[in-house]
């Protein structure tokens, strides 16, 4: 499969372009770190990168990971859910990326829920600096999931434009409970 078709790939495709070295930004869904490590080397030494997760299991998992890599000076770790993202972070921040569902690998029955998601994201709103982005990479296919996802779509579709530009990437023939993408860009002049 061409790494195109993988959101995934699209999306960090995509925030290389927005996020630059020193920024600060949020993972709100460590999981196996994975975004971590990626919004890790985007910011570098000079940046900072919050990265929460409920499971404590994701975030020594994602601490692992960016020690492999000389990551960890960069990375400040939040063992708290993302709806509490305005308790811990004050500063604007340029990004926060959600990868909704279930720690792959992990118990699926932790998933995330529409209502913190959406508590989440509403917070994430006054916190992203102007030409800031939220990245959210939804999966619908799980059990709770469909619910989420239609809870995250009905919010940021109320979200007036201007500033905001909302944006979707999603495979349209075929099963629609594959993952898919949407960048919620703050574009303030």
């Amino acid at each position: 499969m061409s790494k195109l078709l993988r959101t995934t790939v699209v999306a960090h495709m995509l925030l290389r372009e927005m996020v630059r070295e020193g920024d600060v930004v949020v993972d709100a869904t460590a999981g196996n770190g994975h975004d971590t490590l990626f919004l890790a080397k985007l910011v570098g030494i000079r940046g900072k990168v919050y990265a929460f997760d409920i499971q404590e299991e994701a975030l020594k998992k994602t601490e692992r990971l960016l020690a492999q890599h000389n990551c960890l000076a960069q990375v400040e770790f939040i063992h708290d859910g993302h709806e509490k993202i305005g308790q811990y972070i004050k500063e604007q921040v340029r990004c926060v990326m959600y990868n909704l569902g279930y720690l792959p690998g992990g118990d699926k029955s932790i998933i995330t829920q529409g209502t913190t998601t959406i508590s989440s994201l509403e917070q994430a709103t006054h916190l992203l600096s102007k030409e800031g982005v939220i990245s959210l990479m939804v999966y619908s296919g799980h059990p709770g999931g469909l619910s989420e996802a239609e809870e995250v779509e009905c919010f940021v579709k109320s979200l007036a434009s201007p500033p905001w530009h909302v944006l979707k990437w999603q495979k349209i023939n075929g099963t629609q409970s594959g993952p898919y993408l949407m960048l919620l860009y703050k574009m303030v002049k």
